[in-house]
């Protein structure tokens, strides 16, 4: 009998959404205060750039992968860079997961022990957690890609309504100036906000599965729908988080997006401590992108490897993951992995991936006037 969660294609919608939840994930509550103390006011205007940057790196990803539709950046890499070249940036490619996976397991864990399980070790909380996002990630991709859709539809519905209860407390003139006095912060700080669209670099793993049925222009659109989204949903957390805080209190404060819904008071209704029903809403979102992203680590080993399963890998992977978060337990820490992290993803979406690019058109066009 067939496995049906052993997806063999996809549709280019089914590609945005998981884009969409992908990129969010963890980072609604992790990155706005790192956001805000770089950019000020002009943060709403950081994530713009962002949106537009980030959806030009994986437009350069789809072109990429359209002339390998057959094919993910695993097989083709070693044609385009040779042997030890593409094993490099096999390595760097799956080391730009392995990173975000290390920083959001870390940032994830402080924030559920500090606002739910006080006295829990945060090492308890994240090993429950990863033994969930394990479990998942054993999965064939069929499953996940299910969990990612009906997440996209409840999940996403209850974060949105909860977030925007916090307008009770929203006060306009908390977000002047609205055009910013240091530019060149608001330019840094749309580089920075790699940390909120992290995650598309998936598209090189997942594009055999769409390429088959669908045009290059389609698959575009939906993508940049995909971003459009991403891009008004940060952009309404950022506005509101400084509507509600100020600048210089959101910069101040550890995770803003919780400090902003815990200020809100239902009147006449005994519904109470909103945060903790955000928080509930959030996990399961935090905990399908950590699944998808060990998936795709695992994707990763499997095919250099040239594995039949993933699941070997995956079992592999999750002890050196753990010691990995363990790690990083320093707040210090913590902020250069996150840079670190940052930079890693930049340079592989705009210097391999640009090179990946221009290297298989000369190769190709080599071919050409060979055969001619």
């Amino acid at each position: 009998m067939a496995n049906l969660e052993a997806k063999t294609s996809m549709s280019a919608f089914q590609l945005a959404i998981v884009l969409f939840v992908t990129c969010i994930g963890a980072q609604i509550m992790l990155t706005p205060r790192a956001l805000i103390e770089q950019a000020k006011n002009g943060s709403w205007i950081s994530v713009i750039i962002g949106g537009v940057l980030f959806y030009i790196a994986t437009y350069l990803m789809l072109r990429l992968g359209k002339k390998y539709p057959d094919e993910t950046i695993v097989e083709y890499a070693p044609r385009i860079f040779g042997h030890m070249g593409g094993s490099f940036v096999i390595t760097w490619f799956n080391l730009v997961f392995f990173l975000q996976v290390v920083t959001i397991f870390s940032g994830v864990g402080k924030i559920i022990t500090f606002y739910m399980f006080d006295r829990t070790p945060p090492e308890v909380v994240i090993l429950a957690l990863l033994v969930l996002c394990t479990y998942c990630a054993l999965q064939d991709w069929g499953t996940i890609l299910r969990i990612h859709q009906f997440l996209f539809v409840i999940a996403y519905s209850i974060l949105l309504i909860v977030w925007l209860t916090s307008i009770l407390n929203f006060r306009p003139e908390n977000l002047l100036p609205l055009w910013p006095v240091d530019v060149k912060g608001v330019v840094a700080g749309g580089i920075s906000t790699w940390g909120m669209y992290g995650g598309y670099e998936c598209v090189l793993l997942l594009l055999p599965l769409v390429y088959r049925k669908v045009s290059l222009s389609k698959l575009a659109k939906e993508v940049g729908l995909a971003f459009i989204g991403v891009t008004l949903l940060f952009l309404i957390i950022i506005i509101v988080i400084i509507g509600v805080l100020t600048v210089e209190d959101a910069k101040n404060l550890p995770f803003p997006a919780l400090i902003v819904i815990r200020s809100v008071e239902l009147p006449g209704t005994f519904i109470e401590r909103l945060e903790n029903y955000l928080l509930v809403t959030w996990i399961p979102v935090v905990f399908d992108t950590l699944a998808a992203m060990m998936f795709f680590m695992a994707q990763i080993c499997m095919r250099q490897w040239r594995h039949a399963d993933h699941r070997p890998a995956l079992l592999l992977l999750v002890p050196i993951i753990y010691v990995g978060i363990v790690q990083i337990d320093n707040p210090q820490i913590y902020d250069q992995m996150g840079k670190l992290t940052m930079w890693v993803g930049i340079a592989f979406s705009f210097g391999v991936v640009p090179m990946a690019l221009l290297l298989s058109w000369w190769q190709k066009g080599k071919v050409g006037k060979d055969c001619g």
